[in-house]
Formats: C-alpha cells, structure tokens, sequence
C-alpha cells in the first residue's frame, strides 16, 4: 500500500471542483470505450434489467453510458458541481448528491455496485465504504471495485522520485519555519528532507512536527493498493472475487492514466483523456506488450456478494 499526499495552501474541495470545471461530460463519456476493462465487464456481468448504483460517480460518464444502454442506474456524489452539471446535461438522468458510506436506500436495493476510483479516497481506509456496499446490494449481488494500484513503475520509479520531489519544498519551508527560533535545527531539517534520507513514515512525522500549520500544507489525496489487499478487502466485507483485471484506457493506443498521471512530462500537448506524447505512446507500447500490470493505473475487481436470502427479508 502507497500513501499519497501534496503540499498546497488551497482547501481540499476547491482542488476538486477545478478538476470537474476543467473536464466536460463529453469527453469523460469518449473515455468509457478508452476503458475497455471496465466496460466490457460491466456489460458482460449486470444483468439485463438489472439495477444499479454508481457509488461516487462524479461527472457520470457510467451512469450516462449504461443508461443509454437499457440500465437502471442511479448515481451518488457528494459533489454539488459534478450533480449540478449532469442534472444540466441530462435531466433524466437518476443521480442525486450523497454519501456513499451512508446511502440513502433500503438494504439490497441493487442488483450492481459500481465504484471506480473512490474508495481509495478515505484516509481511514475503505471498509466503511464496502460494507456499506455490502448492504445495499441484493444476495448474489455484483460490486466492481477499481482502485490505483501499486505496479512495478510506481513502487520502483516514481516513488523513489516522488519522495525526493516532495522533499523539496518541505525542505524550505522548514528552514523559514524554525530560522528565527534555531537556525541549527531549521538546516537540519531542511537538509535532512532534501537529501530525502528520511522513510516516509518518519518523513511524514517530521512534517506533523515541523509545521504547526499542517493543515494548510498537507492533503491526503490517495492510496494505491496491491491486488492482494483489494481482494482482501473484499473478502473481508463478504464478497466472493470472482474477477481481477488490469484496468487502465487499453482502448485505444497512446492513452494510458498510469504513466500520465505517475510522469506528467509522457503527456501530449492535448492530453485529453490521457493522450500521451509519442514517446509515452512507445514506453506504453513497449511495457504493454510485456505486461499490462507493469504501469497500469487501476486493479478493477468483481465481487459477489454472499449475503444470504434471509439477510434480505431481515
């Protein structure tokens, strides 16, 4: 498990809505067939006439995508632009603001659960959020579950880089933060956080201790998880996995959110969708054809739930 964190003065929030403002509908609904994991499962395992929740939906592209392929499907967020702005593009469309760790519907209401990139996004970790799955979710109910993950790149190249990157900033502020107080311990911290000698844990630490501010520096933003702790995860919440697949945009060639997001220099001058440049579109190429889980973004896994019949009349 990697956790991932940035230095900014800007409330978490508005870090968001910039990300919805500068998107549109239409271009997140081009990335459903960019996404060919995801869909091709989601159409190959929720049944027809089925119903379903996209929990955390953000701008829907799912649940515009399915809708116009016969679905039921509601959509959750707790993102008053991304609602507002899918309520303008579509005003048929069933998505309303929420909580997805307190949904607002009955046990086993649903026949599916989607969740793409969000449970990754709570600090404490993302039981909470699966159980709560778990119990909206009909016996023998499916979840698909996508969540970052940590592939070969990001736990041997860009964490390293990553780390030593961070230190960098830290390493000023730390020395303008304790200057007028101890000039000897303000270049030892700085010094210590440039060199990025310190583990992350202890380096995380010396931050708490450093800044008294901390909160308007550090954000969590995420964590990446391996394989092995999603299945975990699940199994633990009582789904069956039954499916784990690399997820990242295999639709077409010369997208890829993995090394996009991990090496923002591989992106092209229109990196829409995670267009990449030509040599992110040879690096992607190269490292596909040897194994897609070697820089892919996401593991994308199907559960089934177990909860037993009597659960729902209970």
């Amino acid at each position: 498990m990697q956790k991932e964190f940035y230095y900014d003065n800007r409330p978490q929030m508005a870090l968001w809505d910039n990300m919805w403002t500068s998107r549109t509908i239409d271009e997140e609904l081009e990335a459903c067939d960019l996404e060919t994991p995801a869909r091709d499962l989601f159409l190959a395992y929720i049944p027809e006439g089925g119903r379903v929740i996209d929990g955390g939906c953000g701008f829907g592209k799912w649940v515009v995508y399915l809708k116009r392929r016969g679905y039921d499907i509601v959509g959750v967020d707790n993102n008053e632009l991304a609602i507002s702005k899918l309520k303008d593009y579509d005003s048929s469309l069933q998505v309303e603001l929420g909580d997805i760790l307190h949904v607002n519907n009955p046990d086993s209401s649903f026949d599916a659960y989607i969740s793409m990139g969000v449970i990754e996004h709570f600090e404490e970790g993302p039981q909470q959020a699966l159980q709560e799955a778990y119990r909206v979710l009909k016996p023998n109910g499916l979840i698909f579950v996508s969540v970052p993950t940590v592939n070969i790149m990001r736990r041997f190249v860009r964490r390293p880089c990553k780390n030593f990157i961070n230190a960098l900033p830290m390493s000023f502020i730390a020395l303008r933060s304790h200057w007028g107080k101890s000039k000897r311990i303000a270049l030892l911290a700085a010094a210590g956080t440039l060199a990025g000698i310190l583990p992350e844990r202890i380096f995380r630490m010396v931050v708490r201790i450093l800044l008294r501010q901390k909160s308007r520096y550090y954000h969590f933003t995420e964590y990446r998880y391996s394989v092995s702790e999603v299945k975990s995860f699940l199994k633990q919440s009582g789904f069956e996995v039954i499916k784990t697949v690399p997820h990242d945009l295999y639709g077409a060639r010369g997208h890829a959110a993995g090394l996009m997001v991990d090496f923002p220099f591989l992106a092209a001058r229109n990196g829409v969708n995670f267009r990449l440049n030509p040599v992110g579109t040879l690096i992607s190429r190269t490292l596909n054809g040897i194994s897609p889980w070697i820089a892919c973004s996401s593991v994308l896994c199907v559960g089934r739930s177990l909860k037993r019949g009597k659960e729902q009349a209970g």
